[in-house]
């Protein structure tokens, strides 16, 4: 194997790894809307603010997500957009599994909650509070 291969599998599984966690996945599915704050994510995802904060570490350490000072806040984007279709191409698969075994429960301890079903009226963001 060409040694160009070897490091572009290698860069592959660092990023699956990346996205190896639900968490990661629902914060990315969050941040398709343009990108959202640290006090959003917490908000929406139900998790505390250092757990969510380790969670966009690994992220941002795998290169998938920018972190851009705002004032005092830092958004959070997603750094290519085809991240996203490969996270929803991910969960198309899921799904198929899912209904493959005829399971009723997700696989994961978490359910991601539907797209477009958000709690934003209990977050104080910028964003949500229609500031930015």
């Amino acid at each position: 194997m060409p040694k160009r291969r070897f490091r572009e599998i290698e860069e592959a599984a660092r990023i699956a790894r990346a996205l190896s966690h639900p968490v990661r996945l629902r914060i990315l599915d969050e941040l398709r809307e343009g990108g959202a704050y640290v006090m959003h994510l917490t908000t929406v995802l139900g998790r505390p603010q250092a757990n969510i904060s380790q969670h966009l570490m690994v992220l941002r350490e795998a290169g998938l997500v920018t972190a851009e000072r705002e004032g005092m806040t830092v958004i959070y984007r997603v750094r290519d957009p085809r991240l996203l279709a490969l996270v929803d191409q991910l969960l198309e698969l899921a799904e198929s599994h899912v209904v493959a075994r005829g399971a009723e429960e997700p696989l994961a301890r978490e359910e991601l909650p539907p797209r477009g079903r958000r709690r934003r009226g209990a977050c104080r963001c910028p964003r949500c509070r229609g500031e930015k």
